[in-house]
C-alpha cells in the first residue's frame, strides 16, 4: 500500500503563540525572497537520508515530533507587523511523515518513482504563515533498507543544521525502539534568543567597524560572473541542474597534505583552485566569489536547529604572472580578513554598498563555492545505520555554484548550473577543468597561473556577422525587434524595438543587452552600439528603411534625458484645438477646487492658488466626469486651462509606448516630473511636495533643469512597507535617470524627506556623480530623538504643541484660513470632527494619501541606523514648527572636520515656510550654490 502525504494539513487549525521575536538578518532575507517569489523551491533544502537494519517507521516519525517539539524554530511561523516580518513561535505543531511503500515495485520502476518522488518533495512550495516548515517522506525499497527525504525552508534550517536534525532523529528514534530515555544535550538557548543578539548588536560600534571594512573591500561596484551561453532573462530565474564526478580516495589525501604544505585550510585552497580557474576561463583580473560561513561562533549555538549560515563574499586578483603557490598566499589572507569580520550579514551589506539593482542578477555575486565534510557522518543508531546521500537540487540560486563534499568514500565535486544561462556542455567542462587544475596544483603548487589548464569557448551562435548579432539580440526575452547596421568607423549600430511585457525600465535595455552579449562576442570585438526605438522605420513595401538607419548609424548614440516619468503622459498636437464645451467643463471644476470667481482659458492653475491637495483634487474630478486620465505630469507641462484642455483631451497621438514603464512603476514607487528642461547639465531634484517646489522654478537658473520625485500617487501596501530607508533611498536615485553628463546636482527635501535627501546624495557619490547641494528641511537625524533625555523630550513636545496653536490661531484670526483648515491641523479635533460626523472634517483621499507617503517614509527612517556626518554640500533649514535649540545641535546630525552647519532659519511652519518668501531664500541660497560650483 502507498500512502502520500506531503505536509500536515494546518490550514484553520488554531495555534497558541508563546513566544514572539524579530527575524534575524538570514531570515529577512529570505522572507523578502520569499514575498517576491512565494514558494520559489529554490529556498528549500532537501535532504536524502539511506536508512539500513531494523528500524520502524512510527519510531522515525515520533522522533520527528519530538525535535519539532525540542526546537523552537521548526514550531514558528512568520507573520507580517506593519510592513516589518517578527517570527511567531506556537505551542504544538502536528507533524505527519509520509510512508511510501515500494517494496513490491520493479527496480526499474521504482527508480523512476524514487527519483519523481524526490523532486515532488524537494519543489513543494511552503507557506511561511504556517508553522511547521518541515516535511518528510520515508520511501521504503526493503524490509531494511529505506530511503528518508526530508524538506525543510531555508528560513529555518541551514547546512549545519542537517547533522544536529540527523544525530536528533538517529538517537530518539533508537532510543524509542529500545525503550529508553533519548540522550540529548541541553539547549540552553533557542533560535529567538540569538534574534534579539543579533538586533543588539547591528547597533554597536563593533557592526559599524564591520561595515567600514566592507565598504572599503567592496565598494566600488565590481560585479564578475562568468559570461553565460544564453541571453539572460529578464527576471531571474532559478531552474537548476548539478553534474558531478567522484574522485579517487587518494585525492583526499593530496588536498590534505597540500593544504599542509602550503600552510592553509582546504577551504582556502578550494577558493584558490576555483579564483585561478575563473580568471583563466574569463580573462577577468578581478574575481568575485561567495562562500558561506557558519555563523555559530558561541558553544551553545552548536546544537541548535536555525539559520545562522552568513555569505561572505570574497574578492580576488590572482598575479597574472605569478605561481600559484604566491595565489594561495593572498588567498589566506583574503579569507582571514573575511572570517574576521563575518558577522556582517548578507542582507546588511546589500544595503551598506547598496549595488544597482538587477533583476536578473543576484546583488554582489553569481559564483558559489562551498567545500564540507558531509553534514551527517555515516552512524549507526541502535538496530539501524543512518547515511547521508546526495539530494536532489530543489533550484539554483547562483549562476554558478560550485560545490565539494568529502565522504568516507571519497571527494565528491559538484557544479549547480542555471539552465537558463548555461549549456551543459559548458558546464561539463568548466568542471573537466576544475579537477584538471585541482591535479595540476596538487602535483607541482608552484605551478605558474599562466599554465594552469583552460579552454576557449565557442559562440553557439556566430555572431560575427550582422545576421548573428541580429540573431542573438531578437533571442533576448525584452527585444521583439531588431536591426543591425555597420557603421563607417568603430562597432555596428544596432536598433532594437522592447517587448510589450518586458518588465524592466526601456532605458536600462541597452546596457543589460551590452551586458549579456559580453559572453558570445567579447572574443572578437563587435560589441554594438545599441538604440532603442518604439518601433523600426519602414519603407512602404513593410521593409525596414536601413538607408534611414544608416544615416542614424553615422550619429553618435543618444543619451537618455531625464523626462517625467517614462514619457506616457499624452501630449496633444501642435495642431490640436480642445472643444469650447470641454474647455468651459474643465473650468467650471477649476473655479470649485481652487474656490474661485472666473477662469480663463489663459489662467495659470497654480497662479490661482492651486497646490498640491488642490490638483489631486482636481484630477480626480475630471476623470470622473470624463473618460480620461490627465495626472500631474500632464498639469506641470501645460498649467493653463487652454493647454491644459488641449493635452487631456488630445486624441491618441502619441505611439503606443510598450507597457515596460508601467511594470516599473508598480515596481519602482517614484515618479519623475519634470519641471523645466534647463539648457545646462545642472540638475535639481526636489523630492515629494511637488507644488511647494514648482513655484520656485522660475527663481533658479536657466541653464539648471529641475525635476521633482514623488510618491504622491504611488500605493502604500505591504511590499513598500517592507522596504528598508535605504531601498527606497535607492529607488529614488533610480529613478532619477541620470546621464553620465548630468551634474552638479542638487537635492532638496523637506522634513523625512531631508533625510532621504542625505542617503541619497550618499548613494548618487558612490555611483559617482557630483552632488553639490543637499536642502534640508525641518529634518532631523535618523533615531536621534532616541539620545535625548525623556523630560527635555516632554518639554519640546510641549512647548511645539504651544507654538502650533500660537501659529495656526493666528491664520485663522486674520482669515488666511478658514475655521475648518484651523480644526483639521490638530489630532483631537480631528478626531472629534469625526465622532461627529463632520464630513468636512475627514481627511480627503490626497491628504490621506500624503500622511500614508510621510508615515511609511517616518517608519522605514527610525530603523535605517546612525547618518554619516554631513559635509559642506548639506544645508539645514528650520521652520517655525522646529524649536530654536535644533540649530545649536544641527538637527541631530554630526558634521565633518571644518564644516561649520550653518542652519538657515525660514518664517512659516513646516512646509507652509516654504511659500512665498521661504521658497524664495531657499531657491536663492541654492542658485549661489550653483553658481560658485560654475566653472
Amino acid at each position: 500500500m502507498t500512502t502520500m502525504l506531503v505536509s500536515p494539513s494546518r490550514t484553520g487549525t488554531p495555534h497558541k503563540v508563546v513566544a514572539r521575536f524579530p527575524c534575524s538578518q538570514s531570515q529577512l532575507r529570505w522572507w523578502i525572497l520569499d514575498q517576491l517569489e512565494p514558494g520559489n523551491p529554490a529556498y528549500n533544502i532537501a535532504i536524502c537520508w539511506t536508512l539500513r537494519g531494523a528500524f520502524n517507521a512510527g519510531s522515525i516519525e515520533a522522533a520527528f515530533a519530538w525535535v519539532i517539539e525540542r526546537h523552537e524554530i521548526l514550531r514558528t511561523r512568520f507573520t507580517d507587523a506593519n510592513g516589518r516580518p517578527m517570527q511567531e513561535v506556537v505551542d504544538k505543531v502536528p507533524f505527519k511523515m509520509s510512508v511510501i511503500d515500494l517494496r513490491r515495485v520493479t527496480e526499474e520502476q521504482r527508480d523512476k518513482r524514487m527519483k519523481s518522488i524526490s523532486a515532488f518533495m524537494a519543489k513543494a512550495p511552503f507557506d511561511l504563515n504556517l508553522p511547521g516548515l518541515i516535511r518528510a517522506s520515508l520511501l521504503l525499497l526493503d524490509n531494511d533498507h529505506a530511503v528518508l527525504l526530508t524538506t525543510v525552508h531555508h528560513i529555518v534550517f541551514d547546512g549545519w543544521s542537517i547533522r544536529v536534525l540527523g544525530r536528533e532523529i538517529g538517537e530518539i528514534a533508537s532510543a524509542l525502539d529500545a525503550g529508553r530515555e533519548p540522550e540529548l544535550p541541553e539547549l540552553p538557548l533557542q533560535y529567538g534568543d540569538y534574534t534579539l543578539w543579533q538586533e543588539e548588536y547591528l547597533k554597536s560600534r563593533k557592526f559599524h567597524a564591520e561595515t567600514a571594512f566592507w565598504r572599503d573591500k567592496l565598494g566600488d561596484g565590481h560585479y564578475f560572473e562568468v559570461p553565460p551561453d544564453k541571453p539572460r532573462p529578464a527576471l531571474r530565474t532559478n531552474h537548476g541542474e548539478v553534474v558531478s564526478i567522484r574522485k579517487p580516495l587518494d585525492f583526499g589525501t593530496r588536498m590534505e597534505a597540500a593544504a599542509r604544505d602550503l600552510q592553509v585550510s582546504q577551504f582556502v585552497l578550494g577558493i584558490a583552485v576555483l579564483s585561478a580557474l575563473l580568471h583563466r576561463f574569463t580573462g577577468e583580473e578581478t574575481i568575485l566569489v561567495g562562500a558561506q560561513i557558519a555563523g555559530r561562533d558561541d558553544v551553545d549555538l552548536e546544537n541548535l536547529i536555525g539559520v545562522f549560515i552568513n555569505n561572505l563574499i570574497l574578492r580576488i586578483e590572482p598575479p597574472v604572472q605569478g605561481a600559484f603557490s604566491d595565489h594561495v598566499a593572498a588567498v589566506h589572507e583574503t579569507v582571514a580578513a573575511a572570517i574576521d569580520h563575518q558577522k556582517m550579514p548578507f542582507n546588511k551589506l546589500v544595503e551598506t554598498l547598496n549595488p544597482p539593482r538587477d533583476a536578473s542578477r543576484n546583488p554582489l555575486v553569481s559564483v558559489n563555492f562551498n567545500l564540507q565534510k558531509a553534514f551527517l557522518e555515516d552512524r549507526t543508531y541502535g538496530t539501524f545505520d543512518l547515511t547521508g546521500a546526495p539530494s536532489l537540487s530543489p533550484g539554483a540560486i547562483y549562476d554558478l555554484n560550485f560545490f565539494m563534499v568529502g565522504r568516507p568514500d571519497g571527494w565528491r565535486m559538484s557544479l549547480e548550473y542555471n539552465t537558463d544561462l548555461f549549456e551543459r556542455q559548458t558546464v561539463e567542462t568548466l568542471l573537466d577543468l576544475w579537477q584538471q587544475t585541482y591535479d595540476r596544483v596538487l602535483s607541482e603548487p608552484a605551478a605558474p597561473l599562466a599554465s594552469l589548464p583552460t579552454a576557449s569557448r565557442q559562440a553557439a551562435t556566430q555572431a560575427g556577422t550582422d545576421a548573428g548579432l541580429k540573431r542573438l539580440l531578437e533571442a533576448h526575452p525584452g527585444v521583439s525587434e531588431a536591426c543591425v547596421i555597420e557603421a563607417e568607423a568603430g562597432p555596428p549600430r544596432a536598433f532594437v524595438v522592447p517587448r510589450g511585457d518586458y518588465p524592466e525600465p526601456i532605458d536600462q535595455l541597452p546596457q543589460t543587452l551590452q551586458r549579456d552579449l559580453r559572453g558570445q562576442i567579447a572574443a572578437i570585438g563587435r560589441m554594438p552600439d545599441i538604440s532603442v526605438l518604439l518601433n523600426l522605420p519602414r519603407l512602404a513595401s513593410g521593409a525596414v528603411d536601413r538607408k534611414g538607419l544608416t544615416a542614424v548609424a553615422a550619429a553618435p548614440p543618444p543619451l537618455a534625458e531625464p523626462t517625467e516619468d517614462a514619457g506616457t503622459t499624452p501630449r496633444a498636437p501642435a495642431s490640436f484645438t480642445p472643444d469650447p464645451a470641454h474647455i468651459d467643463a474643465l473650468a467650471e471644476i477649476w473655479r470649485d477646487v481652487l474656490e474661485v470667481g472666473t477662469v480663463t482659458p489663459e489662467d495659470d492653475f497654480f497662479a490661482l492658488g492651486g497646490h498640491s491637495l488642490l490638483a489631486l483634487r482636481m484630477l480626480a474630478r475630471v476623470r470622473q466626469r470624463f473618460d480620461i486620465k490627465p495626472d500631474l505630469a500632464m498639469l506641470f507641462q501645460a498649467p493653463q486651462l487652454q493647454s491644459f484642455a488641449a493635452a487631456a483631451f488630445a486624441p491618441t497621438s502619441t505611439p503606443s509606448v510598450p507597457s515596460a514603464p508601467q511594470e516599473t512603476t508598480r515596481t519602482n514607487p517614484w515618479k519623475l516630473t519634470t519641471y523645466r528642461s534647463g539648457t545646462g547639465p545642472a540638475a535639481i531634484y526636489t523630492i515629494n511636495h511637488p507644488f511647494i517646489y514648482y513655484r520656485m522654478t522660475h527663481d533658479l537658473p536657466a541653464e539648471a533643469s529641475v525635476y521633482n520625485l514623488n510618491m504622491f500617487e504611488t500605493e502604500i501596501d505591504d511590499e513598500l512597507r517592507a522596504r528598508s530607508f535605504l531601498d527606497i533611498a535607492s529607488s529614488a536615485v533610480d529613478a532619477m535617470r541620470i546621464t553620465e553628463t548630468t551634474g552638479p546636482i542638487a537635492l532638496l527635501g523637506l522634513c523625512v524627506n531631508g533625510t532621504l535627501a542625505v542617503e541619497m546624495a550618499r548613494i548618487l557619490r558612490e555611483r559617482g556623480h557630483e552632488v553639490s547641494f543637499v536642502g534640508v528641511v525641518d529634518s532631523w537625524a535618523p533615531n536621534y530623538g532616541s539620545t535625548v533625555p525623556l523630560d527635555v523630550r516632554a518639554r519640546v513636545r510641549s512647548g511645539k504643541r504651544f507654538r502650533r496653536v500660537s501659529y495656526f490661531a493666528t491664520r485663522l484670526l486674520t482669515g488666511e484660513i478658514p475655521l475648518i483648515a484651523f480644526l483639521k491641523h490638530f489630532r483631537l479635533t480631528l478626531a472629534l470632527m469625526s465622532k461627529l460626523g463632520i464630513k468636512t472634517g475627514e481627511l480627503t483621499p490626497e491628504e490621506r494619501a500624503n500622511r500614508d507617503v510621510t508615515n511609511l517614509l517616518v517608519d522605514a527612517a527610525r530603523d535605517h541606523g546612525t547618518a554619516p556626518p554631513l559635509d559642506a554640500s548639506v544645508h539645514l533649514f528650520r521652520s517655525q514648527a522646529v524649536h530654536p535649540l535644533a540649530a545649536k545641535v544641527h538637527f541631530g546630525y554630526m558634521l565633518e572636520d571644518g564644516v561649520k552647519g550653518t542652519v538657515h532659519n525660514l518664517e512659516g511652519w513646516h512646509e507652509y515656510a516654504l511659500t512665498d518668501s521661504g521658497i524664495r531664500r531657499l531657491a536663492t541660497i541654492l542658485r549661489e550654490t550653483l553658481d560658485a560650483d560654475r566653472p
